[in-house]
């Protein structure tokens, strides 16, 4: 389509805005903003005015050609025309009015009023445009302008820049400064904020005073931010509270002194190495070391952490990841690096509390509520942890061994004997003697088939103890493993002096072998006994054939061709001696097991 003639001009500026990298015309005369501002500038308004014809709303110093809605189609899903919208036809029915537009402030308030928020950020625009934007929305005085027009009754901006950190307090901060800010830039730019209130200092000068190194910019964009949400609204008046408490109250930390202070030696590894010993949690690696330094840097000097001197190391961490360790620190934790602070400000000879800060009901802002700290480390030594230095040192002081008490506690005997090596306990030196008889041993060993634990445990020695005097007296060991358990060695007591029933009722499950032996007697076959008790004919077969191996001989002689089932002649002798030792009430219904036990 043909382009009208304010269609072409708006076009020929846009090109001499890029060309030369600066707009000279209409609110741009003084002003001559660079290429981006200008055409940041255009976007907006292009929109506001697409959106003004939408709305229905037709200015008489719009041009004739440049009003037909039926060029704009973005606004037919949501009602709101598109920031940058698809159609070029509406892309430039939007910027030759905005071009128009940029003529005369008035008409750039006719567009905007209504269709830009009071909360709108304006810090890609070019000044001129601010300004206008201001009035549209009712901004009539930037916030520094406001805060330089204070009225104090004494300002001297340098002791009062000695009463603050460089960045200021973070609790202060996280209520006060624009959310969407890096913190640390923002504590920074607002100490500087509360340095020139009431005084005529540039952003650069008042930052000064606090940090020579900071960038007095950083200010000015915090302070073009301030009060444009909801949450900072009241921003100004809480900064202009908090000075006029600074200047007539004396403070208990002289920052200024703070802030010259040498911490190149504040917290060696070694010292954060003895407080997380002392804590029983893990020291980390060389970052989380650094990362306290830090923390304690920035704590007692309210300087940015890039200026500690330490700060070029490897390992340095940023900003957040101070905060951050910060926020996450044990109470053991916390209190331990806070006595290393004390402590470092006393070799300075600085008669000061470590940390300070007015309360946030100063400015007419209501604090959190204090929750406890429920953060954690992992334990470096679990163990550790439980055995309490009171109670070990008690009872090693009455008499118990490093042993006993370990067993109590269910640690290590190492964990124990560090503990009490800790409190300055020292330790019994060489191992509890015991006085075994040898012939004591192998009656309990040989002959009553004792185990090996439960020997250890009868005299109160270690099983290693055991097994040494066991080897000194020539006793051979039975072998390990579940052959040598007590119920696998120990002869059942109803056997008595019987040698045949000491050789049945020894072992694992002789007895139920031998109560199903007698029901087996009972039955005419094997597989009549087997029903009786539950079990299938092959597990009750594998069963006759172990006791008979253990009696040294067969005891059954099974069904055949319709003949019974017998007992031989060792079966009934095995028969008569059993149920003298059971007696015949207990096997008339003995107890059943489960058919997979053999």
């Amino acid at each position: 389509m043909a382009a009208d003639t304010e269609t072409r001009e708006a076009q020929r500026a846009i090109l001499r805005v890029i060309a030369t990298g600066v707009g000279e015309f209409g609110i741009y005369a003084d002003g001559r903003p660079s290429t981006v501002q200008v055409l940041s500038d255009m976007l907006l308004l292009s929109r506001a005015a697409r959106q003004a014809l939408v709305d229905g709303e037709h200015f008489e110093w719009m041009p004739a050609g440049q009003v037909d809605v039926s060029l704009i189609a973005s606004h037919n899903r949501t009602g709101k025309v598109d920031l940058r919208p698809g159609a070029a036809r509406e892309v430039a029915l939007g910027n030759t009015i905005a071009f128009v537009a940029l003529q005369s402030g008035a008409r750039i308030t006719d567009l905007l009023r209504g269709r830009v928020s009071v909360h709108t950020a304006l810090d890609h625009y070019s000044p001129p445009l601010r300004d206008h934007v201001s009035r549209a929305l009712g901004r009539m005085r930037r916030p520094t302008a406001t805060l330089q027009a204070v009225t104090m009754s004494v300002v001297d901006p340098a002791a009062r820049a000695a009463k603050l950190p460089a960045v200021l307090w973070p609790e202060w901060t996280s209520r006060l400064a624009p959310r969407r800010l890096d913190a640390e830039i923002a504590g920074g730019a607002l100490a500087a904020a509360v340095v020139f209130v009431g005084t005529r200092l540039t952003h650069g000068s008042a930052i000064t005073l606090l940090d020579p190194a900071a960038q007095g910019r950083q200010v000015s964009h915090v302070m073009r931010s301030l009060g444009r949400n909801g949450p900072e609204a009241d921003t100004i008046r809480a900064i202009a509270r908090l000075v006029a408490f600074l200047d007539e109250t004396s403070t208990p930390i002289d920052f200024a002194r703070r802030r010259v202070i040498d911490y190149s030696g504040i917290l060696p590894r070694d010292e954060w190495h003895e407080i997380c010993r002392t804590a029983n949690v893990l020291p980390g690696g060389d970052r989380r070391w650094q990362t306290a330094r830090a923390h304690l840097y920035a704590l007692l000097s309210g300087n940015r952490v890039a200026r500690a001197p330490f700060a070029q190391e490897a390992g340095f961490p940023a900003f957040a990841e101070v905060r951050s360790f910060r926020d996450g620190l044990p109470e053991v934790v916390s209190r331990a690096l806070m006595d290393t602070a004390a402590a470092f400000l006393k070799a300075f000879r600085v008669d000061e509390p470590v940390a300070w800060m007015p309360h946030l009901e100063l400015a007419g802002v209501v604090a959190d509520a204090p929750m406890s700290s429920g953060n954690e480390w992992p334990q470096a030594r679990p163990a550790r942890a439980v055995v309490k230095p009171t109670r070990a040192v008690a009872a090693y002081s009455a008499g118990q061994s490093v042993r006993e008490i370990a067993f109590e506690h269910g640690v290590a005997r190492q964990t124990v004997s560090r503990v009490l090596e800790e409190v300055g306990v020292k330790i019994r030196i060489g191992r509890r003697r015991a006085n075994i008889d040898v012939e004591w041993l192998r009656r309990r060993y040989i002959d009553e088939r004792r185990t090996i634990p439960e020997i250890a445990a009868e005299v109160g020695v270690t099983m290693t103890t055991i097994n040494r005097h066991l080897e000194a007296a020539g006793i051979p060991r039975r072998a390990r493993g579940s052959a040598s358990r007590a119920t696998a060695i120990r002869v059942d007591p109803r056997a008595g002096d019987s040698p045949l029933l000491r050789r049945i009722l020894v072992g694992q499950d002789a007895t139920q072998r031998a109560e199903r032996f007698l029901i087996v007697a009972r039955h005419d076959t094997m597989t009549a006994a087997a029903t009786e008790l539950g079990v299938t004919l092959s597990i009750l077969a594998n069963q006759m054939r172990r006791i008979g191996v253990d009696a040294g001989g067969p005891l059954i002689q099974r069904a055949f061709r319709g003949q019974p089932l017998t007992l031989t002649e060792l079966g009934v002798e095995a028969h008569n001696e059993l149920s003298r030792a059971f007696g015949l009430s207990e096997v008339e219904d003995p107890a059943r097991a489960a058919e997979g036990s053999q």
